[in-house]
């Protein structure tokens, strides 16, 4: 009986060995989450449930028939606190650099936390490793939210200087708004012509950018609000095209959210939504064609204190932002992580640890 016993020990720990062996070879850095090879970070600006909730009752109520939102895609889920380190209510400053960088600071800062000290992100982590990188944004790149990325400033107004920094971050594709803090600065430097001498395609109107077939880094800075969903599509293309064997980290802010929070208005609030609806299928479809490819979306914070009123509209309390949660989505590997509560320091904590850091 006692030899029979030691037997099945012996066995089980064979068995157990063997599954560590397994798991060691699957996942050498001890980690309980495979690395994905492209990461799509989607940031919607002043997106909290209320806008989510829009969205979703948009299509199943108001509208002619049931129509499910891309989100209905989605099984993982998480919530997110958004204060700063000086205020329980977040601006785009302090929410993207959190975002960015895992660190809190004080609203009105980027890329410098509350000490004073130069914060670096996860997307300049992600192309110190060799990944291929990129930004596309509906509004200004010099704004806050996408300027944490790659910008230390003290004052998010400043940006001449982001721009600046900007034309030093290295990454490949940069999309969005903010020509004239290139082209006609008050100290008569052209930044766009720094651009091009370190390779980059540039591009000043979207006729342009999107008749670029294959470029290794490229620039576009134009109005692409009404093509917003096509611009995604170009800059994964062109990420795609670099056959990069690491993979792309790709940051899109759907930024014009907020906007139509700050000014209340239900109507332009249910269009952008429609618009952030049709950047997650083009990057849910990408994830589903390119199984390596992990997708997370959140927000820098809730804008306008959104509810859905009576009428199946957004009812708002306030033109400003509100400290409620926003929620946290993730589609591909390493999905699990980002489920339940978290602050938002913690969403790039989890995707530094995704990359090897």
């Amino acid at each position: 009986m006692k030899t029979k016993f030691t037997r099945s020990i012996l066995a089980l720990t064979i068995v157990m060995l063997a599954n560590i062996s397994c798991s060691a070879m699957l996942f050498p850095d001890g980690k309980d989450t495979p690395a994905p090879v492209n990461i799509i970070y989607l940031i919607g600006d002043g997106m909290g449930y209320g806008q989510i909730s829009s969205l979703i009752m948009e299509h199943a109520v108001n509208g002619a028939s049931y129509r499910a939102s891309e989100i209905n895609r989605i099984k993982y889920m998480g919530i997110a606190t958004t204060y700063s380190a000086d205020s329980k209510v977040t601006d785009s400053a302090a929410g993207g650099t959190a975002l960015a960088t895992g660190e809190k600071t004080n609203n009105g800062t980027v890329g410098i936390n509350a000490a004073g000290d130069t914060l670096s992100s996860v997307m300049i982590y992600a192309r110190n490793i060799g990944k291929s990188t990129g930004i596309v944004t509906n509004t200004p790149i010099l704004d806050a939210t996408p300027a944490a990325f790659y910008a230390h400033v003290e004052k998010r107004s400043q940006w001449d200087e982001i721009a600046v920094q900007m034309t030093q971050c290295g990454f490949d594709i940069l999309m969005g708004e903010g020509l004239e803090h290139f082209n006609a600065r008050k100290d008569g430097k052209d930044l766009t012509q720094v651009f091009k001498d370190k390779g980059y395609v540039f591009c000043d109107t979207w006729e342009q950018a999107s008749a670029v077939q294959k470029a290794d880094k490229m620039v576009a800075l134009t109005d692409i609000g009404e093509v917003y969903p096509h611009a995604v599509s170009k800059a994964i293309e062109l990420l795609e095209k670099k056959n990069n064997p690491k993979g792309f980290f790709l940051m899109i802010e759907e930024a014009r959210i907020d906007g139509w929070g700050h000014e209340n208005d239900a109507k332009g609030m249910v269009a952008e939504m429609e618009i952030m609806d049709q950047v997650m299928k083009v990057i849910l479809d990408y994830a589903d064609s390119h199984p390596g490819t992990l997708i997370v979306i959140t927000a820098d914070h809730e804008t306008g204190g959104t509810s859905i009123g009576y009428d199946g509209m957004p009812a708002f309390k306030t033109k400003g932002h509100s400290g409620t949660v926003v929620p946290v989505f993730a589609y591909g590997p390493g999905q699990e992580l980002f489920m339940g509560l978290m602050d938002n320091v913690d969403i790039p904590k989890k995707l530094f640890r995704l990359l090897g850091k």
